[in-house]
Formats: structure tokens, C-alpha cells, sequence
């Protein structure tokens, strides 16, 4: 005999088999088991069956979850010609017997009928039913057979009374075996009562009394079309095309099964129940979505009274070991299934940091993510999966929209559940108009001279402290003691919300003395109350000397570390284990990231990064861990490595400022001044950082770059420079080009500044700073004169704010006397200090173009 095809209907694999028996070790009086994934609701059996619920329709999502749709096959292509029974046999029926039979043995072949050899009990493996019989009077008519499956044989037959409906009849391998009766009777009673649509349905029950036998019962189920997923994979191994010519296997369809599968299991975990057998050939890819099938080894966690029925190569390594199976042997499963899908998709991420930030569509950082949702999943420690399915889905969605967003370069938003949204832009300047102090440096009499040049555009990258109070805070833990108290309004003040939380901490104070949350929420307000202190002299984060200022920026840091510290060991007598750092447990992610704030606030970037990595490990489809990778990287000078991370964030979710910003900056130091701007322009009207992300556009377009080794962002050639400027950059180098200029000064009319208002402070700053640039590449073209009849041709802009008048090119001596309107205008405003207003009088004098006076002759009167 051959063995049958890949069947819609519950196949078995060579390697499934009943779990051993449970370890002596297993602590069999309460039910229990450290993977277990937590406490869950145990239901009673033989419930009454509650309304079908209907399965999430992909739909409702937008369609994310939507698979391609595959055509019904006819259900008689199905059938197998020559059904053979399991070729490792199956346990006795004698419940004191229970050894194999049915299979080889003593180098004879198997014989799927006769008696136990050790206690004479009778045995059938053979198919019960054949073409043409008839059950229930008649009702159902046997078309033939699908497979077999860990406990029965799956028949395929016609409904008379409903139009010939095919359904699928499910009986019992061995009819001599009263353990696979009762829990075929006790797989019927589960589906009843479950009633969802990802999960095949149960129509009816019947029996059927053989020519010769004991009869034998049959669940009457719905026939699920379509393909199962072992049949999807064996296409794709063969180089076919399992949904149609034109459409390959990719990662986003094994992301979108993990995600339909993982919520059908949800269904049963709710239900206080676990699958125990998740694989490809349980699965039924059918129209848009997939069909949980073969529900005989669903049983309650933790159960030690009956053989669990599980597939080795699936399996977790406590099941296969003998422990019961448990939630988290469900994740395991699904985790060894999307692998197995993955491999056939075949698309492997490089190292990290090898990603070409310049190619569009690039989806390495999607697809590390996957991998590692799949590698948490599979976890040898239990601990360290997923908490359960939910959690993974979510997960699971979230690596989808990032996949999708990098592939089709459209956002795929959806709000983290994890991570509160942060409301600090991660910027240091870009996205401000400069105040009057970015005049203060200038000596007026270069301008006379015409030896001054613009200062190139400082990209703004935050300092370390900056990032460690701006990135976003994660959601406090909703079975946390002090959540209640946690949720009342903050103050404002770091210092108020340090005292309100401290007040927590004192007995009386509902359950905040033993609250994690409550001590990591100081850990955070005490790295504000540091980030606001002024620094020391020396400027950097945490390195000054020990006195005044400094020495009460040290306090607060040393108290944010030890509030982190105490919340350590509340989670480690929690757990009943000492946690450690680099190995994560359900709520270390927290800590993690806890610790890589404070690293970042005491200036050391490189711990940080790794701390963040493991947050990034524990919860691969969420946006906040990879920004804050991506700055440790590009502070770390890897911008390889950052900008993949930025655009991963900044796709998949354009209000995300901070990634926009992040990935000009990037852009900037590698003088691509197009794709700079590009990202800020991304930056949608309904983020809070619309306005910033406009100035910053505007500031790019016309600024100088500091490009190394003097290559000018637009491309253009280097000019001759007068060699004794005091800017930065290499004479002429990194100049924007008119075009870009003229760009420039159009945004600048429809930004909204000073309230809205057409004429104002803001304004008048911003104007004068791109007026110093564009005065820059007018006398850089008067230098290279092939550049100046090249001008035109490249989009010479007219009129303001680089001419004086509408139609008028702008020239070096119409500019030098806008900026010296623009200097004049400066030294009046309202925050320009006596010093600061006389030296820019002397520079709008110095810039003003120089002025001629003739005196007319007359004729002198004779004496």
C-alpha cells in the first residue's frame, strides 16, 4: 500500500505519536507545570452549545489579514485510491495492555487486523467505511476515503437531504479501542460547545453497524475545501506556485497564517483548552482564510491523566519530555509551523547594519523581525515564549505592516498596545528657527571684506539624555498592584510627579509598596527631573565635575538606577527565580528597557543599544525598540546600521517624527540633501510635528551641507572658494543648487509661523539665514562663471525673498542688501540683548552693498 495524499482533513505524519507518560518529577498534585504560561481557566466538560461566534474576518482589519483566495477543489479529487492505515500502528484497546499493534515487527510486515499478541485482544486498522454505505438511514453516503488521522479515519460523504452537501464522517482508527471512543466522543462535546468559524464545525453524530463488528460512531463535520498547509509547502518545494502563476509564497502570507492561526488558538485557550498538535496539515488554507481542523488532541493544560496526542517535530522540548502539553507548548507549535513556511519562502535577512539604506522597498529589518518572532516562540525555556496567543499575534500583525509598508512603501499604521505614544520630537535644532544668538559669532568686518560664509546646517541629532526622557513609555502592566493609582493625572513637573509616586510607596497607599510599575515610573520621573538640571560647563551628559549643578544631576541618575533595582527584585521574588538581564522572562522586556534608558542618560551608548536589542528580541513587531536602536547606532557612527531601522519606523508609520528626523539626519552626513527633505516632507498635517518637520524641509533645501571631503549635496562641482572663511565646509562645497533655493523660498511663504501671522519674528530670523545661503551660491557662482550661465537652465527662482522685487533674478549685491534689511531687522527684536543689537547694526552695515557719491563740478566765479 502507499501512503494517502495530503488530504484537507487531519493527516498524520510518520512522527506523530502519543506523548510519553508524565515525569515522575511533574508535580501531580496540582495539576501544574512551569510552562504552563500562566493560569487558565479550566471549563467543565459536556457543556451545551452557545451561538457560533464568527471568526475575525480578515476584512475587519482592513484586509491585512486577508490571504489570496484559492478556488474549492472538486471534493472527489480529494480521495485517496488506496487508504493504509498508520505505519506505526496504535495502542492496544486493552487499557491494561496498551502496547503497539498494527505495526512491524521481528522484520515482518504489519498486519492492520487481528489480535494483540500479548493479551489477545482484537484489533482493526482498516478503513470502517467504503464507497456506496450508507449512514443514518440512508442520509449519508460514503464517497470514499481522505485519510487517517492520530485517532480516526476521515470519510468523505455526500448529504442527501442537503443537495448532495459533501461533509467529512470521522470515526475511530481501531473500533476495538474504547480510550479512542471516548475521546472521539470527547473531541465531539469540545467542538459543540466551541463555535467558532476558524475552527471546523461539528453537524451531526451518528453510528453505523458493520456486516461484521461492533459498530462504530462517526462525527458528522463540516468538509473544509481548500489546501492544507503541508500540501502549500510541498508545492512550494516542488518551485510551484501554490495561489496561481503570479503569485509566489512570501513571508507576508506566513505572517497572515501565524496571525489567523494563533487567533483560533486564542479560542480555545479562552476556553481554558490547548490544541496539543498544531502543524501544517492541521491547517486548511480555504477562500481568504485558514481552518483549524483535527481537534482530537485538544485537552486541558496541564492534564496528567490522558496521553497527550502531539507530533515530535512540533512539539515543545518539556512535552516531548513527558510533561503535559500547556500554552505554551501551543506557542512552540506555531513557531516550528511558521519556521517551516518560512524556509520555503527562502528569504533570508543579512547581518545586521548590511542593509543598503539607499535601496527603496529594502525589507531586511521585516524580515529579521519575523525571525525573530518565530525564534522567541521556540524557546527551549518555556518562560521566555510568548504569554500566549494573543500576545504573539500581536506581535505576529506587526512584523505584517512593517513587511508591508517596506515592500509597497505605503504606511500600515496601527496604534502599539504595548507602548504609550511619545510626545517629544527627537530633535536638537533642526526643526527650530534659529534664534538671534546664531548671528552672535560673526566679526562684522568679514562681511565688508566678503570673507564670511554660512555656517553649514547642523543636522540637530539629540544628546543621549534628550533621547532617554523622549522615547516613548511603555503601558503600565494592567495586573500590576498600583494600577489604579497609576492611572490618576501626573503634575506637570518631573519634581511633582517624583512626590506623587513616592507617596505610593508608603504603607496605606493601596499595594504601590509592592508595584514594579511604580518604581520604574520613578526610575523615569527621576531621569527628567536630571534631564532638566542644567549641565555642567563641559557640556556633556553626566561627565562634568562633581560640584553644584552636576552633583545633582549624578543624584538623580544614581536614584533612577536604584528604583530600577528595587523593581528588579520585586519581579525576581515574583518570578520565584533570581532574573538576569540577558535572559528574558515574560516582564524583563521592561526592565531591559528600563536599564537602556538609564545607560543612554549616563552617556553609554553601546550598553544601551544591547539592552535594547533584547527588547527588540522579546517584541519584534513593535516600532519603539528599533528607533531607539537606530540612534544608539547612528550615535555610534553606523549609519549602515541606523537608517534601515528609521525607514523601518518611518514607513510603516509616517506620524512617527522622530524616525523622520532621524533618517534626514542620516541622509545629511552622507550629503543626499533630496532625500532628506523627502523624509520631512513625509512628516503627515495631523502629526503634532507637522510645523517642525516644514521648517526643517525648508532649512535643508537652502542650507549648506557639512559634507565630508567638501562633496556638495546636490552633486554640484566644487567651487574655487576664497580660501580664508571661517564657515564650515570646504570653500564652496555643499551648496544647494537654485532650484533647490527657489524651493526653499516658496515653502517659506506657506510656513506657518509667528502664530500665522505674514510678517514676524520667525519669520524675519528664518528669511535672514537663507538669505546668508543663497548670498553664498550667488558669489559662488559669480566665481565659476559656467555655472552662472548654467543658472537659468537650472531653475533660477525671481523675486522674494531673494530678490527685491517680483521677476527679478537674484544677484550678490541684491542679496547683500536683503540681508542687510534682514541684520537691521534682527537687531530689533524683542529678546536681542544691547551687545547682540549693536553687532548686528555693524554687520548690516559691513554687508550693505558698497553705496557711491559723486559730487557735481561748478564753475568757480573769477575773481
Amino acid at each position: 500500500m502507499t501512503a494517502p495524499p495530503a488530504s484537507p482533513h487531519e493527516p498524520a505524519g510518520p512522527d506523530r505519536r502519543a506523548a510519553p507518560p508524565p515525569d515522575p518529577g511533574h508535580e501531580a498534585g496540582t495539576g501544574r507545570h512551569p510552562g504552563s504560561g500562566g493560569p487558565v481557566r479550566q471549563e467543565a466538560r459536556g457543556e451545551r452549545r452557545e451561538p457560533r461566534r464568527p471568526a475575525e474576518d480578515p476584512a475587519a482589519h482592513g484586509g491585512l489579514l486577508a490571504l489570496p483566495e484559492l478556488p474549492p477543489p472538486e471534493p472527489e479529487s480529494l480521495l485517496d485510491p488506496d487508504p493504509a492505515p498508520p505505519a506505526n500502528g496504535r495502542p492496544c484497546g486493552n487499557p491494561r495492555c496498551r502496547r503497539t499493534v498494527g505495526a512491524p515487527a521481528a522484520g515482518l510486515p504489519a498486519r492492520f487486523k487481528g489480535v494483540c499478541r500479548h493479551c489477545r485482544t482484537p484489533y482493526s486498522l482498516l478503513p470502517q467505511l467504503h464507497p456506496g454505505d450508507t449512514l443514518d438511514g440512508g442520509r449519508y453516503i460514503v464517497r470514499g476515503c481522505l485519510a487517517n488521522g492520530g485517532l480516526g479515519w476521515v470519510y468523505l460523504a455526500r448529504d442527501t437531504r442537503l443537495n448532495n452537501r459533501p461533509i467529512a464522517l470521522k470515526g475511530v482508527l481501531n473500533p476495538h479501542d474504547p480510550a479512542a471512543r471516548a475521546a472521539m466522543l470527547e473531541e465531539r462535546d469540545r467542538m459543540i460547545a466551541i463555535g467558532d468559524d476558524a475552527i471546523v464545525r461539528i453537524y451531526d453524530y451518528v453510528s453505523h453497524q458493520p456486516a461484521q463488528g461492533l459498530p462504530v460512531d462517526y462525527i458528522v463535520m463540516e468538509f473544509i475545501g481548500g489546501k492544507s498547509l503541508r500540501t502549500v509547502l510541498n508545492e512550494c518545494k516542488r518551485g510551484l506556485r501554490p495561489f496561481g502563476p503570479g503569485t509566489p509564497l512570501t513571508l507576508e502570507h506566513v505572517a497572515r497564517y501565524g496571525c489567523q492561526i494563533l487567533r483560533a488558538l486564542s479560542v480555545l485557550h479562552r476556553r481554558g483548552l490547548v490544541y496539543s498538535d498544531m502543524k501544517p496539515d492541521n491547517v486548511i488554507h480555504c477562500g481568504t482564510r485558514v481552518v483549524v481542523i483535527d481537534l482530537g488532541g485538544v485537552q486541558e493544560p496541564d492534564d496528567i491523566t490522558r496521553r497527550a496526542v502531539i507530533t515530535t517535530t512540533y512539539a515543545a522540548p518539556e512535552t516531548v519530555k513527558g510533561h503535559p502539553p500547556t500554552v505554551a507548548h501551543d506557542i512552540h507549535t506555531v513557531g516550528v509551523t511558521l519556521g517551516e513556511l518560512a524556509e520555503a519562502v527562502g528569504e533570508q535577512p543579512g547581518p545586521p547594519g548590511d542593509a543598503e539604506g539607499g535601496v527603496e522597498g529594502s525589507v531586511e529589518v521585516g524580515v529579521r523581525s519575523f525571525r525573530r518572532v518565530v525564534a522567541r516562540a521556540c524557546r527551549t525555556d518555556p518562560h521566555e515564549r510568548f504569554a500566549g496567543a494573543d500576545e504573539m499575534a500581536e506581535q505576529l500583525e506587526g512584523v505584517l505592516r512593517e513587511l508591508m509598508s517596506l515592500r509597497t512603501g505605503e504606511p500600515a499604521t496601527k496604534p502599539s498596545v504595548v507602548f504609550a505614544p511619545s510626545h517629544t520630537l527627537l530633535d536638537a535644532g533642526l526643526g527650530a528657527v534659529p534664534g538671534t544668538a546664531h548671528w552672535r559669532g560673526r566679526r562684522a568686518r568679514d562681511y565688508r571684506r566678503g570673507r564670511v560664509r554660512s555656517p553649514a546646517l547642523d543636522p540637530g541629532r539629540p544628546s543621549p539624555s534628550q533621547v532617554a526622557v523622549g522615547l516613548p513609555v511603555p503601558f503600565p502592566d494592567p495586573s500590576d498592584p498600583a494600577i489604579v493609582q497609576l492611572r490618576l493625572p501626573a503634575p506637570e513637573a518631573p519634581r511633582g510627579v517624583v512626590r506623587q509616586l513616592e507617596l505610593f510607596l508608603e504603607p496605606g497607599a493601596g499595594g504601590g509598596r509592592g508595584s514594579p510599575e511604580v518604581l520604574l515610573s520613578l526610575c523615569r520621573a527621576h531621569l527628567r527631573v536630571r534631564h532638566e538640571l542644567p549641565s555642567g560647563a563641559d557640556g556633556r551628559d553626566g561627565q562634568g565635575g562633581r560640584g553644584g549643578q552636576d552633583e545633582a544631576r549624578a543624584a538623580e541618575l544614581d536614584r533612577a538606577e536604584s528604583r530600577l533595582d528595587q523593581a528588579a527584585q520585586i519581579l525576581a521574588r515574583r518570578h520565584g527565580r533570581r532574573l538576569s538581564v540577558g535572559k528574558l522572562d515574560r516582564a524583563d522586556w521592561r526592565l531591559a528597557w528600563h536599564h537602556g534608558l538609564v545607560r543612554l542618560a549616563r552617556g553609554d551608548v553601546a550598553e544601551a543599544e544591547r539592552y535594547f536589542d533584547l527588547v527588540g528580541e522579546a517584541l519584534p513587531g513593535e516600532y519603539p525598540p528599533k528607533l531607539a536602536l537606530a540612534y544608539c547606532a547612528e550615535h555610534l557612527g553606523r549609519p549602515g546600521r541606523a537608517l534601515p531601522l528609521y525607514r523601518a519606523v518611518w514607513r510603516r508609520n509616517p506620524q512617527q517624527s522622530s524616525a523622520a528626523f532621524g533618517l534626514a539626519r542620516i541622509c545629511l552626513a552622507d550629503g543626499r540633501r533630496a532625500e532628506a527633505a523627502e523624509a520631512l516632507d513625509g512628516v503627515p498635517p495631523l502629526s503634532r510635528h507637522y510645523d517642525a518637520a516644514r521648517i526643517a524641509a525648508v532649512r535643508v533645501r537652502a542650507a549648506r551641507l557639512a559634507v565630508p571631503g567638501g562633496k556638495n549635496g546636490e552633486g554640484d562641482g566644487e567651487g574655487e572658494g576664497d580660501g580664508d572663511g571661517d564657515g564650515d565646509g570646504d570653500g564652496d562645497a555643499g551648496l544647494p543648487d537654485w532650484a533647490s533655493l527657489g524651493r526653499a523660498g516658496r515653502d517659506l511663504s506657506a510656513l506657518d509661523l509667528d502664530g500665522g501671522a505674514p510678517a514676524g519674528e520667525e519669520r524675519t530670523r528664518l528669511t535672514a539665514e537663507l538669505r546668508e545661503w543663497a548670498l553664498d551660491r550667488a558669489r559662488s557662482d559669480e566665481r565659476d562663471k559656467a555655472a552662472a550661465r548654467a543658472a537659468p537652465a537650472a531653475g533660477m527662482p525671481s523675486g522674494p525673498p531673494f530678490a527685491p522685487g517680483p521677476g527679478l533674478p537674484p544677484t550678490a549685491t541684491g542679496l547683500r542688501a536683503l540681508l542687510s534689511g534682514s541684520f537691521l531687522r534682527l537687531a530689533r527684536q524683542t529678546d536681542t540683548t544691547p551687545e547682540e543689537l549693536e553687532h548686528l547694526v555693524d554687520c548690516a552695515n559691513a554687508v550693505h552693498p558698497r553705496s557711491w557719491f559723486f559730487r557735481r563740478r561748478t564753475r568757480s566765479t573769477p575773481r
